[in-house]
């Protein structure tokens, strides 16, 4: 586990400090390895493998997942931590949280991953061509698009948008996509008309969905699009990668503990994802279940996940484009990071996190070069998984072929 994941495992226990009911190791010490069935108790333990250094959680009634191949959870794992469950965590403990992890801010990319869009960026940005990027779950701009700097691809970008592109860093568990999306919309000039590209990963679609839905049932949906005017004049092209466009199954009750594993692996091999916003959603969901609105927005049929469907949006006039993965879990470098869960948890053909056929839009059929694959139903891969796609060359390739006609 390098440095960057020390500091968001270690920021994560030190907001939940209250909550431990045995103390966390260092990292240096030395601790006698135990099963997951010997640590299971009435606490959420934050454990790490002894071999692997994948981080995992076993969950109070911990039971070891079904594999084929030998059991997780004989493996010897070290408790980091173990965490009473809150009788309440409130919405400004969610925040902080959050808070501690980033701020909600857009940047200004090209220079960096922290700098933040002055008034005078945005002023330069009215009535023009700006590439906006939207982060996923547990994520930020830069832990979910810093591989575009491989091959000068971001520069790329940056020159032919002509500096205008931008990252939308967002709370992910302590607000729901529409709520991203309508507080994007108030850090823009009321006046600024762009002419807008979007490139987006994983639960960013929602929030770009949220943003471009013409709805009106939904109160956040319909206060959304009275406040897009004026702010967004037009989309050219939607670039949906690994996108939960129709939700995914794991964001259920009965596979929640896996779900949360599966984040907690990805979190500590994966700058993708933030360890420490992966340990605050573990707490949050065993204290409100999936009812959260911000979790319950992911499952495959959920409200929003209708209402999105049921209404128009101003993606029907967009050049829309996909890339996705099916992935092939057992032999893979996943799997031999020993991570507690059951590979055969989504039926369907999945990156790990969403299904294949959910990255597409609701009944579309896209052109052959507007979709980009990574494996298929009939040739799966173990390359590449739901955080790896934009360290990929053909990935990269395909975001530059997208918006060369846009910008």
């Amino acid at each position: 586990m390098n440095l960057t994941k020390q500091e968001q495992l270690q920021r994560a226990l030190n907001d939940a400090a209250r909550d431990i009911v045995r103390p966390p190791l260092t990292l240096a010490a030395i601790s006698m390895p135990l099963s997951a069935a010997q640590i299971a108790d009435s606490n959420l333990n934050i454990v790490r493998n002894k071999d692997t250094g994948c981080i995992q959680f076993i969950f109070p009634g911990h039971r070891a997942p079904q594999l084929d191949s030998a059991p997780a959870s004989a493996m010897d794992w070290l408790v980091h931590a173990a965490l009473r469950i809150r009788e309440e965590i409130t919405q400004g403990m969610i925040e902080t949280m959050e808070s501690h992890s980033k701020p909600e801010r857009l940047l200004k990319l090209g220079t960096g991953w922290q700098q933040p869009a002055t008034a005078q960026d945005l002023a330069t940005a009215r009535g023009r061509k700006v590439l906006l990027m939207v982060h996923g779950i547990c994520s930020s701009s830069e832990g979910a698009f810093s591989e575009l700097e491989r091959d000068g691809t971001l520069a790329t970008l940056v020159d032919r948008y002509q500096g205008q592109v931008y990252g939308y860093d967002h709370w992910t568990i302590a607000k729901t996509p529409q709520q991203n999306a309508l507080d994007l919309l108030q850090l823009l000039p009321a006046d600024g008309q762009w002419q807008l590209d979007v490139l987006c990963h994983s639960r960013g679609g929602l929030v770009v969905r949220s943003l471009l839905a013409e709805a009106t049932q939904d109160s956040t949906l319909a206060a959304i699009r009275i406040a897009r005017r004026g702010r967004i004049a037009s989309v050219g092209a939607a670039i949906f990668v690994a996108a939960a466009n129709q939700g995914t199954p794991l964001a259920q009750p009965a596979d929640v503990q896996s779900f949360l594993n599966i984040a907690a692996m990805l979190a500590t091999i994966s700058g993708a994802l933030g360890l420490d916003l992966v340990i605050a959603l573990a707490r949050l969901v065993l204290n409100q279940g999936l009812q959260r609105p911000s979790i319950a927005a992911l499952a495959s049929q959920s409200a929003l996940q209708a209402q999105l469907a049921a209404g128009s949006s101003l993606l029907a006039a967009a050049r829309v484009y996909y890339a996705r993965a099916d992935f092939a879990y057992g032999g893979s470098a996943l799997e031999q990071t020993g991570a507690l869960i059951n590979h055969l948890l989504i039926s369907a053909d999945n990156d790990v996190i969403v299904p294949y056929d959910s990255v597409l839009l609701p009944q579309a059929a896209p052109a052959a070069d507007h979709l980009l694959d990574f494996g298929t139903p009939q040739k799966r891969q173990s390359e590449v998984w739901h955080t790896e796609f934009f360290r990929q060359p053909a990935m990269r390739e395909f975001i530059l072929r997208a918006v060369r006609s846009s910008a």
